[in-house]
């Protein structure tokens, strides 16, 4: 069912969303694409998770029986020597390969036990890395409007979200209907426990836009999947939308980022890379085969609201094979004989793969001896200064991670809370093992008391340091916020100081550190080196480059509320908050007239105490206010970050609630707001 959505996150905060009208008429030169960076509200970093999301149609249980046929789909249902479908071991395969924490499917078999996406999740489950779920939505074809898969496959074919972890929401919307015999296609979206992002798929249908109602159909269509990803702050949107014209895209366009509009490094990655690959083959009077035409384009895409941190097609997983004579003298086009045709690919399509920016890739608060998952070594204290804090002596203490965090060959960002004694010498905060040096150092320079963002040109003895300096003097016995950002795309080195950009550089040569993280110590000529006098805390590591904004808001801004819930779980919706709209009722009830509203809220400074006021009203009957402790509103607060939940009076039973919450700490303006949740208090049982 289409029902017409409110938005009401993006009318409380201001933003418009411009709509780009696409002529009709025959398509002629495409127009120029207007696309956004991402992030509207620079806080991508605290509001949203730090995920790694594929899309692939993965070419179900479409194409005929050879490779000369229209839409070949390779290993459609070959079997392992263990009985289990060739494709889903090799979807699940790449998954587990790329560490995903999503992918979104399309073309693929659902709803049977013995389906595709049943034994894609069982390759994975048993993989023993998490526990993967998904949701799945049939997708009729327009030659018969059915979805049964054939060719001996079991479910129907349609598009799936998998997720690492638990689905507590998802929401299926029919597309407008297409010219002619087109089938109509859905819009898929997915909430998962404890995520702000939500994730939505789609295959759209496109039969040709060279008229007027061609351009109109897939316009509509278009417009529907932007109206679905609009009910979320925070959302990645993925799938085949059936077009190289990116101008046809727009709307998308405008409103999210696009992951492949730009390189991310300066060895090797090139924007929109391909993520089709057509091949012909024409039958020879032997009936063996030769390749007439190879065809490559761009058709999926993968959107999110904050931007992405690197994006790559992997067209070496789309099916290339050479299927001539000469390569395979056994596949032959003969009517009713099962050919001896081997692909060397899973699908026709290639699967593009984005890491959304999010949260840090690595979070250590070090407020005590709990705040780290690395291994202390030598003189490391707690204190509780500056709501707690790691000392190290200058002499022997670290703590080292269990490996890497960052790829210091691409673009990241690492920063720290620091607070370096008035007695140290040179003093290194946060770093990465290479073999002989550290690929990145952030630290504190005795000889000029400056403060230091580098990254070494190579990795070997001695010292070949690209490095910004800060202009400005350090201040030994201060805390200090420091941020160093290197965006590999366009060499730029970044530091900033407390917020506020301190000094630049650049990095032509990038190379991959593959040793572990540091914290308080670096490692020069193959010894460790620098080790840090003073005070640290928050060291964090993002694997994308903060923007100027996004650095400045980290260091010195409130962000939204996070992790809110309505809690007990409601009961078909899970406990989440439910920002669907308010028309639709797409939202869940709470068995309990005396549910509670929970909510994370956190302050750029750890010394500082934070506050989440909360705000209740009742949807149903406007007349019976709810009073929350004070003007609609009650509060609970935590030092620096943390989780404050707060219990509700007696509400109606029947009665639909919408709920915020937002972020005070009684100085900052503006005190940022959660998007709307909504529940409904179930009605008595007679």
């Amino acid at each position: 069912m289409n029902t017409k959505r409110s938005n009401p996150w993006r009318r409380a905060m201001g933003v418009l969303v411009a709509a780009v009208l696409l002529g009709a008429g025959p398509a002629g030169p495409a127009a120029a694409l207007e696309t956004t960076p991402g992030d509207p509200t620079n806080s991508a970093y605290a509001s949203s998770e730090p995920l790694r999301v594929m899309t692939w149609n993965v070419c179900g249980e479409a194409g005929g029986s050879g490779p000369w046929e229209s839409g070949y789909c390779p290993d459609r249902n070959t079997l392992t020597a263990g009985g289990t479908l060739k494709k889903a071991v090799d979807i699940a395969g790449v998954i587990l390969r790329e560490k995903l924490d999503a992918a979104l499917l399309q073309e693929v078999c659902a709803g049977t036990d013995d389906s595709q996406l049943r034994q894609i999740l069982g390759e994975l489950n048993k993989a023993g890395t998490g526990t993967w779920n998904a949701v799945s939505a049939a997708t009729p074809r327009g030659s018969d409007n059915s979805s049964v898969c054939r060719n001996g496959l079991t479910g129907d074919v349609g598009i799936a979200v998998l997720v690492k972890g638990s689905v507590e929401w998802s929401r299926q919307t029919t597309l407008p209907a297409p010219q002619g015999k087109q089938a109509n296609g859905r819009v898929l979206c997915a909430g998962v426990a404890g995520w702000q992002t939500r994730l939505c798929t789609t295959h759209l249908t496109n039969y040709g836009t060279a008229d007027a109602a061609g351009l109109a159909a897939y316009r509509a269509q278009i417009d529907a999947v932007v109206g679905q990803a609009d009910d979320f702050r925070s959302v990645v949107v993925g799938g085949d939308f059936n077009t190289r014209q990116q101008d046809l895209l727009q709307p998308l366009y405008t409103a999210l980022a696009e992951c492949d509009q730009r390189a991310y490094d300066r060895v090797g990655d090139v924007p929109n890379g391909i993520t089709k690959v057509t091949n012909t083959w024409a039958t020879n009077p032997d009936r063996s085969l030769t390749l007439a035409k190879t065809e490559t384009s761009k058709i999926d895409y993968l959107f999110a609201t904050t931007g992405f941190g690197s994006c790559d097609s992997r067209p070496e997983l789309a099916d290339t094979a050479d299927y001539s004579k000469a390569a395979q003298p056994g596949c032959l086009h003969i009517d009713g004989v099962q050919p001896g045709c081997v692909p060397n690919a899973t699908s026709d399509h290639a699967p593009l793969l984005g890491s959304v920016n999010g949260g840090p890739r690595l979070d250590w608060p070090l407020r005590n001896a709990s705040g780290h998952s690395g291994t202390v070594k030598g003189g490391v204290g707690w204190s509780t200064e500056h709501g707690g804090a790691a000392v190290l002596d200058g002499a022997t203490g670290e703590i080292v991670a269990g490996g890497p965090a960052v790829d210091t060959s691409r673009s990241f960002t690492v920063s720290a809370w620091a607070k370096v004694d008035p007695s140290a010498g040179t003093s290194v905060a946060v770093a990465q093992d290479g073999s002989a040096v550290s690929g990145m150092m952030l630290w504190y320079n005795k000889p000029d008391n400056t403060w230091r963002f580098g990254l070494p040109k190579t990795d070997d003895n001695g010292w070949n340091m690209d490095q910004a300096i800060s202009r400005t003097a350090a201040v030994p016995g201060r805390w200090t916020h420091l941020t160093g950002t290197y965006d590999a795309e366009s060499t730029a080195v970044t530091l900033y100081v407390d917020g506020a950009v301190a000094a630049t550089a650049t990095h032509a040569s990038p190379w991959r550190a593959t040793g572990p993280l540091t914290v308080g110590r670096d490692k020069v000529s193959g010894r460790s080196n620098g080790f840090w006098k003073g005070s640290l805390q928050s060291v964090e590591v993002y694997d994308y480059p903060m923007t100027a904004a996004q650095a400045a808001s980290e260091a010195g801004s409130l962000t939204a509320p996070t992790r809110t819930v309505t809690s007990p779980a409601t009961l078909t919706k899970g406990a989440g908050c439910h920002v669907g709209s308010y028309s639709a009722g797409d939202f869940g009830a709470v068995d309990s007239d005396t549910p509670s509203l929970t909510a994370y809220v956190s302050h750029p400074d750890p010394s500082r105490e934070v506050w989440a006021e909360f705000s209740l009203w009742n949807n149903s009957d406007s007349t019976q206010p709810v009073h929350l402790g004070g003007p609609g509103s009650a509060s609970g607060k935590v030092t620096g970050s943390g989780t404050v939940s707060i219990p509700l009076p007696k509400l109606n039973r029947g009665d639909k609630y919408g709920w915020y919450v937002r972020t005070v700490d009684g100085s900052s303006a503006p005190s940022p707001t959660a998007p709307v949740c909504h529940f409904t208090v179930a009605a008595a049982t007679p």
